[in-house]
């Protein structure tokens, strides 16, 4: 009976020890069969590196067909999430990893659709190099992890390790652009769908995007459109006179003589913008977060004022002795004068063109390309100084023009005041809000007063007389405008930003939108001037919860975290949270959009809950 006893208990021991045996077969089994799903490869936007520039990774994953695995956020909270993770390494700064929009499937063992990857998956990630970084051969190291399931069946988790090397070298080495069907033509990444979005309306984005789709010489074509858009801004009006004053002394010479000066003009604005193309990627994305700082912006002011007291007749900008004598032609370096006086006019223009380029200056910057840069703000200056040749060419036809006493002078005040305006619109945001009105109200009333009647030049007709008068009487009625009492419209009610107002939100399942914004930001004053006052946007933001998070102190500790807690790079940044505290990444938006962008926001935030 002993016996009988002692062989049973062998027997279920074997037994046990049997099926522990095929449990852990099957589990080692499913672990090879997860890694042997996928096969992974990483590529860089750039073949060597320069130490102080910025690069891109995408490590591309390659899943079996019949496979899927779960996507970074799953859509149900157990499930395993698919998840890039990196190792730190000195000299090196990651960026924020992006991953591929996800498909929504149905499968038999779910009740509901589920958020998957299939195929090809790329993650990419931004890679900052330190300009104290030497060069020789670098690893980034990293793990992929990810659950592989079919339509049956789910397979254990999966850690497979991913290995990134790559190359730095000296500036005496090139650094071009690999694998544009990932990155772009220019080394910049292209965004994925979907997971980019939070990019997808800044002008980064857009040149990346327009780079991807178009290739660089359509994209070239389009900057110089926008150079030509950049004529329309006030604060480039200074070029008008100048170039009308140096080519009425040219006039007398033949068409083709002139053209080719106009050409040299032309040329020397080119050098000016090419040269801050260059320093943007040499010096990366910072150079266009510093046109963000107040500082900036007052400097940009005082350029504008300084420019115009010049054309009020205090003082006047001139070019070294050595280049008017160029200029007069008498010395026979007409060439060299009419470059010179382009390299003037065209730092006359300068401060327009940092904050109306913003975008392509920090595309530029994150490419690291001086090339890239060169050309890019090359072609802008062509767009900017084409009507100036146009202009110089047909001087001739200036002798038919009233002389330069009858009109010219009042011209010029007229930039003057359009130019300290310009000021006041650089400088408002860092003004109280009560002070902006009344400074509105005593510029125009100045100005509507000396234009219209106390300037005395000669009329040079009635009709000149009377275009003044209305000028004056324009200007007046702007300095009304300005301080006439508004009757408050309806609001968005805003709450300053607290971690516990989005735990509250999370708890109580409401959606959140979180606005970054600066008192010192141009921007952010014109979304709360225009795309928050609408009406049709106050309604449709009801169900959310308006937070208002201040970056004024840009530079503090604490604007700091929240940057990175929330990957901002500039404000105004404005960031969607479902119901779940999750940022819905399609509908975020970087820079100023007007209400009706603003709400198709709302509409894809609400269709992401």
């Amino acid at each position: 009976m002993r016996g009988k006893k002692m062989m049973m208990r062998m027997g279920m021991a074997s037994v046990a020890l049997l099926v522990y045996v095929m449990l852990v077969g099957s589990v080692d089994a499913q672990l090879t069969a997860g890694k042997d799903l996928v096969k992974t490869r990483a590529v860089l936007s750039v073949d060597n590196v320069h130490p102080g520039s910025a690069f891109q990774v995408a490590v591309i994953a390659e899943l079996k067909e019949g496979w899927h695995i779960n996507a970074h956020r799953p859509t149900l909270e157990y499930l395993i999430p698919t998840r890039l993770t990196l190792e730190p390494v000195e000299g090196l700064t990651f960026g924020e990893i992006q991953y591929p929009k996800p498909v929504r499937l149905r499968f038999a063992f779910a009740d509901q659709e589920l958020d998957v990857y299939q195929g090809r998956i790329i993650m990419r990630f931004p890679v900052t190099v330190s300009r104290d970084l030497p060069p020789g051969e670098r690893v980034i190291k990293g793990t992929l992890q990810y659950q592989a399931c079919n339509d049956q069946m789910c397979l254990a988790p999966v850690r497979l390790p991913v290995t990134i090397p790559i190359r730095i070298v000296g500036l005496d080495h090139p650094s071009r652009p690999i694998h544009t069907d990932i990155f772009g033509a220019g080394g910049l990444m292209v965004p994925p769908s979907g997971a980019s979005a939070r990019e997808s309306e800044s002008g980064q984005s857009r040149i990346a995007r327009l780079m991807e789709e178009q290739g660089l010489v359509l994209t070239l074509l389009s900057i110089f459109v926008l150079g030509l858009g950049l004529n329309l801004t006030p604060c480039v009006y200074p070029m008008i006179p100048i170039t009308l004053g140096y080519f009425s002394h040219q006039s007398e010479g033949r068409t083709s003589r002139i053209f080719i000066l106009a050409l040299m003009y032309l040329l020397g604005i080119a050098i000016t913008y090419s040269t801050l193309g260059v320093v943007a990627a040499l010096t990366g994305q910072m150079f266009g977060a510093f046109l963000q700082n107040p500082w900036v912006l007052i400097g940009i002011a005082g350029v504008m004022v300084l420019l115009a007291l010049s054309l009020f007749g205090i003082y006047q900008i001139r070019p070294p002795r050595f280049i008017m004598e160029k200029v007069s032609g008498q010395s026979g370096g007409g060439l060299l004068g009419a470059l010179s006086m382009g390299l003037v006019v065209g730092i006359v223009a300068a401060p327009c063109v940092g904050p109306i380029t913003i975008g392509l200056l920090t595309y530029v910057g994150a490419t690291g390309n001086p090339w890239l840069g060169f050309w890019m703000f090359f072609f802008l200056s062509l767009g900017l100084g084409a009507p100036y040749v146009l202009l110089g060419t047909f001087s001739g036809g200036l002798k038919k023009l009233p002389k330069s006493g009858v009109w010219m002078i009042w011209v010029e005040r007229l930039f003057g005041f359009l130019l300290i305006g310009l000021a006041l619109y650089f400088v408002a945001p860092l003004l109280p809000d009560a002070l902006v009105p009344w400074a509105v109200f005593i510029l125009a009333v100045v100005a509507g007063i000396y234009l219209g009647w106390v300037e005395k030049s000669s009329t040079g007709g009635r009709v000149f007389y009377w275009l003044k008068k209305t000028v004056g009487v324009m200007c007046l009625l702007v300095g009304a405008f300005a301080i006439v009492p508004r009757t408050p419209a309806a609001a968005i009610t805003w709450q300053h930003y607290d971690p516990t107002v989005l735990a509250q939100a999370k708890q109580e399942g409401k959606p959140v939108i979180l606005d970054f914004y600066a008192d010192w930001c141009i921007p952010c004053r014109e979304l709360d001037r225009f795309t928050f006052s609408d009406e049709r946007v106050i309604e449709a933001t009801e169900p959310f919860v308006m937070v208002k998070v201040d970056m004024t102190q840009y530079e503090s500790p604490e604007a700091e975290r929240l940057r990175r807690q929330f990957n901002v790079s500039g404000v105004p940044t404005i960031i969607f949270l479902d119901a779940r505290g999750r940022e819905v990444e399609e509908a975020r938006v970087v820079g100023y959009v007007k209400a009706d962008e603003f709400l198709r926001r709302i509409q894809r935030a609400r269709a992401a809950r």
